[in-house]
C-alpha cells in the first residue's frame, strides 16, 4: 500500500526545522477512512474528519451548529446544550423520550439555581392525555402551583367528581358561602351612629345572594338596637329581608318584620321595646352593581345604658345565582 507523509513542524519552521515522515498519514484500507499519528511516533492514531464517512466525534465543542435530522444518542450520562432545542419538523415537531426502557422517562425543568419541574407520565397510563390551552384573547399569563409544603395533592377539574378540603371560596362565587364571625363584644353607648360590625362587609358582584345574621344582645328599653345594610358602590335591584327579635323568655314582646326597601342604610331591625337577647335577620337580594355589602349596627335611641352585640355573633353570605 503506497504512504503518502506530512510534514511536522513548529509554528514558526525557520526557529524550528521539521522532521519529515514522523507523523504517517494514510487511508486504511479497512475503511477507507483518513488516520493518522499526531504524535510523531507510537501507534496512537487518530482519523481525519471527512465530509461524508460515519465517524465517531469525542470531547468536541460545536460552534453554532446545523444538524439536518440529527439522532442524538447518549449512552450514558445527560445530553447537555448551551441554548435552544428546537423541533422543526415540517408536520408535526415533537420532543419525545423513548420507551421499553428499566424506567419511564421524563421531563425535568431545572430552576436557575434549584428546584425542578418533573413531567413524569405513569408507568401504565395507557392513554394519551392531551394539555391543550385555548386560544388567550389578550395578553400573556401565568398558571402558579403553591407552596405544597410536601404534600401529594390533586388538580380539580370541572367534569370529576372530587373532595375538595380546606377551601376557602368567596363570597363572588356561586353557591359559596362567607361566614363573618365577631371575634370580641360591639358596644353602643349614648350612639346612634352606624357603625360596620367588625368584619361583616364582603365585595359583591351582580348576582343572587341569599343571608343571614345573628346576633346574640343585650340592651335595655332606654338604648335598644339598629341594625342597618350599608352599600359602597353597591347597586341592589331588589331586596326581601326578615327580621325577628326575642327576649330570653321569648314571650310576648317578640317582634317580626319584613320589607323590600333596597336604599343604602335601611334599617332592617330598629327598636327599644324590649331588653332584647337575640336578633335575627335573614332574607335575599340582586345585586345589579358590584361593590361592597355590609351589616352596621348602633343604638335606637341615644343613652348611657350600653347596647353590646356579643362576640361570636355571625353572619352568611351565599352566592346563590
Amino acid at each position: 500500500m503506497a504512504i503518502r507523509n506530512i510534514r511536522r513542524e513548529a509554528t514558526n519552521p525557520l526557529a524550528a526545522p521539521g522532521t519529515p515522515n514522523s507523523a504517517p498519514i494514510y487511508v486504511d484500507s479497512d475503511d477507507n477512512i483518513l488516520k493518522m499519528i499526531p504524535a510523531g511516533s507510537g501507534t496512537t492514531e487518530v482519523q481525519v474528519i471527512d465530509a461524508s464517512s460515519t465517524q465517531t466525534l469525542t470531547n468536541k465543542t460545536l460552534t453554532s451548529p446545523t444538524l439536518t435530522t440529527p439522532g442524538l444518542t447518549s449512552t450514558t450520562g445527560n445530553l447537555s446544550v448551551v441554548g435552544t432545542i428546537t423541533s422543526a419538523d415540517a408536520t408535526t415537531p415533537i420532543l419525545a423520550t423513548a420507551t421499553g426502557k428499566t424506567n419511564t422517562g421524563y421531563l425535568s425543568l431545572t430552576g436557575k439555581t434549584s428546584g425542578s419541574l418533573k413531567v413524569l407520565p405513569a408507568d401504565a397510563m395507557g392513554q394519551i392525555v392531551t394539555i391543550a390551552p385555548a386560544a388567550q384573547t389578550s395578553g400573556a399569563s401565568t398558571l402558579t402551583i403553591p407552596d405544597q409544603a410536601g404534600a401529594n395533592s390533586n388538580f380539580v377539574f370541572d367534569s370529576l367528581a372530587q373532595t375538595l378540603s380546606q377551601k376557602v371560596m368567596g363570597a363572588n362565587n356561586t353557591h359559596s358561602t362567607d361566614y363573618k364571625v365577631l371575634a370580641a363584644n360591639a358596644t353602643f353607648t349614648s350612639n346612634t351612629t352606624a357603625a360596620t360590625l367588625t368584619g361583616f362587609s364582603w365585595t359583591v358582584v351582580a348576582g343572587t345572594y341569599v343571608f343571614e345574621v345573628n346576633l346574640p344582645a343585650t340592651m335595655t328599653t332606654g338604648g335598644g338596637l339598629t341594625v342597618n345594610f350599608k352599600l359602597t358602590t353597591a347597586v341592589l335591584t331588589s331586596i326581601q329581608y326578615q327580621s325577628y327579635a326575642a327576649t330570653a323568655t321569648d314571650n310576648a314582646t317578640a317582634v317580626s318584620t319584613n320589607g323590600t326597601t333596597t336604599t343604602d342604610a335601611t334599617k332592617v331591625f330598629d327598636s327599644a321595646t324590649a331588653a332584647y337577647t337575640h336578633v335575627n335577620i335573614k332574607g335575599s337580594m340582586v345585586v345589579g352593581t358590584g361593590g361592597t355589602f355590609a351589616w352596621q349596627a348602633c343604638q335606637n335611641t341615644s343613652h348611657t345604658d350600653t347596647t353590646t352585640v356579643a362576640i361570636g355573633s355571625y353572619a352568611t353570605l351565599v352566592r346563590a345565582l
